[in-house]
């Protein structure tokens, strides 16, 4: 059912269309506050995909689209994730509340904000009304405010974690249970354990799912020109699955990088001085069972060594599975290029904001890491681009965050101002609408607006009873990791479990994926610098929104 702003809009544009004299019958005298919409708009998510794009100067990419799309956006050369991880990290940007306020560090249905962990109730309780049932998500906002909300793909993480994509409450067109929202099918899909890793096959762009995406939502920008009347507005989302294991793509994407081209990661071995905890060994468990090619070749030829040690990787399967990331890159941006044809080509060019994002970065054999699921520059670092009609695009170095979507997107389209959220968490859990983050609407219209908020994220180790929190400036990145209580979302910033300081100074803007090789925490030259960063990450890791800016990290 649509919302009672979508109804009375439609209503009024029926009801002035009609003769003065049956308008005149007072029915008109009911009124309805909602916004005045000035833009639809584009949402694109992207799963696994860390900035090695063309835009970001990659020559070696082939990623035409997303260039495309760069060309006419403002693009964001340092935005970060809140957690590099999928349901966490999509959960915190698609609330504009950070983890430590939703209570969402992981995969798990128990950390799905909906129904578990509200204000009353520790983390994982999701007994009786403990969920936070009232906060509104980005799309719902829209919906609220008279948008249709259509979303197709990954947009929330999928399945019964996210009650199938929160369907009830973020979008008006909904496939239903158990699929949530149109989830499109695949002529490729062998079973679970058994399937290889990564796939070069002669076929269409439709054979897999994410073809089927692009087509679904082309389609839905055709409906909406023939059923949208002018005053009417759409929040269209549209999540692609690729560059996500398994990497299948047709054959046409691998050929972009002949065997020969392929180059392994610039530093094959874990950063000097790094805590064990700071590492993770996914690729371990690819290797033993996950994906059949791995478990066959690689599994056998790696060390036992925690975490995985790359001088036991073979070279040349490390090579294929960069090969094989870079294709099922390829082959996202050409659904990519698929949609925005199809919006360019549409009564909507003009009017529409389209933002790209991706979940979270990663990891290709870069610093003895596979994947995500760490606090490194690597895993946290994203693709974010924002064009807007009617604002020069151009780049803006500014560190920016997920959390600040939300709030860009409701100023940007609609000229509404989210307000922050209230200072006392327990308060933001029960708060509807705000913001944990920051409009970044100033550096849309302004890239070089001073911008002097350090970015932060997290992540947890054994079980979440420690959390390291990490925080970007200008010219480093320090992590935390201390003692934490899951169950109240509280760090121990008494009990230190390790730090670590990573100097970007070279290349504050990175330039490639070669950088956090030696922790320097312990350098002597460089005491001030942690005790200063240490400092800000005590103060205001769990809530920076509360922090302001930190010229002093500039």
């Amino acid at each position: 059912p649509h919302t009672p702003c979508f109804i009375y809009k439609r209503t009024m544009w029926i009801l002035w269309s009609l003769p003065v004299t049956i308008v005149g019958l007072g029915l008109l005298g009911f009124t309805l506050t909602c916004v005045t919409a000035k833009h639809n708009v584009l949402m694109i998510a992207i799963d696994d995909m860390r900035p090695e794009l063309e835009p970001y100067g990659y020559s070696h990419m082939h990623t035409p689209n997303m260039q495309r799309l760069a060309n006419r956006s403002m693009l964001f050369e340092r935005a970060y994730v809140q957690v590099a991880l999928c349901m966490p990290s999509r959960q915190a940007l698609l609330t504009s509340r950070r983890p430590d306020t939703t209570k969402g560090w992981v995969i798990s249905p128990k950390e799905n904000f909906r129904n578990c962990g509200g204000a009353a109730c520790d983390a994982h309780d999701c007994s009786g009304k403990c969920g936070m049932q009232s906060l509104v998500t980005l799309p719902e906002w829209f919906k609220k405010n008279g948008y249709l909300t259509v979303g197709s793909g990954k947009i929330f993480h999928e399945g019964s974690n996210t009650l199938y994509q929160d369907y009830q409450h973020s979008w008006d067109q909904a496939v239903g249970p158990p699929t949530g929202i149109y989830e499109g099918y695949s002529n490729l899909h062998p079973p679970a354990h058994t399937s290889p890793s990564m796939m070069r096959f002669n076929g269409t762009d439709d054979d897999l799912q994410d073809g089927t995406l692009a087509l679904f939502t082309v389609d839905r920008i055709k409906n909406f020109s023939k059923t949208l009347d002018k005053d009417e507005n759409f929040f269209l989302a549209v999540g692609f699955h690729k560059p996500h294991i398994p990497w299948y793509a047709p054959a046409k994407y691998w050929d972009y990088y002949p065997d020969d081209t392929v180059d392994l990661a610039p530093n094959l071995f874990e950063p000097i001085g790094v805590p064990a905890i700071a590492m993770q060994s996914v690729m371990k468990g690819w290797c033993s069972g996950k994906y059949s090619d791995l478990t066959k070749e690689v599994g056998p030829k790696l060390s036992k060594k925690f975490p995985l040690d790359n001088t036991t990787f073979p070279a040349d399967w490390a090579r294929k599975v960069r090969q094989a990331y870079w294709a099922a890159l390829s082959y996202t941006d050409a659904n990519i290029g698929t949609v925005l044809d199809a919006l360019e080509a549409s009564r909507f060019a003009n009017n529409t904001v389209v933002a790209l994002w991706g979940d979270h970065g990663y990891q290709l054999g870069d610093n003895d890491e596979w994947a995500k699921q760490t606090n490194f520059e690597h895993a946290t670092r994203i693709p974010f681009m924002i064009s807007v009609p009617g604002l020069t695009p151009g780049k803006t170095a500014g560190p920016v965050e997920a959390v600040d979507l939300f709030p860009t997107l409701v100023e940007a389209a609609a000229e509404v101002k989210l307000p922050p959220c209230p200072a006392d968490t327990q308060k933001s859990r029960t708060t509807s609408i705000c913001t944990e983050g920051r409009s970044l609407v100033p550096l849309l219209k302004n890239p070089q607006t001073l911008w002097q908020y350090p970015a932060f994220s997290q992540y947890e180790r054994s079980n979440e009873a420690v959390m390291g929190y990490t925080m970007r400036s200008n010219e480093y990145r320090y992590t935390m990791w201390v003692k934490f209580d899951s169950t109240k979302a509280k760090p121990d910033f008494s009990s230190v479990v390790a730090e670590e300081l990573y100097s970007h100074a070279e290349h504050p803007v990175p330039i490639d994926f070669n950088m956090e090789h030696t922790n320097v925490v312990g350098a002597t030259h460089l005491k001030p610098v942690v005790e200063k960063m240490r400092a800000h990450v005590i103060k205001c890791a769990s809530r920076p929104d509360l922090c302001g800016p930190a010229p002093d990290l500039f």
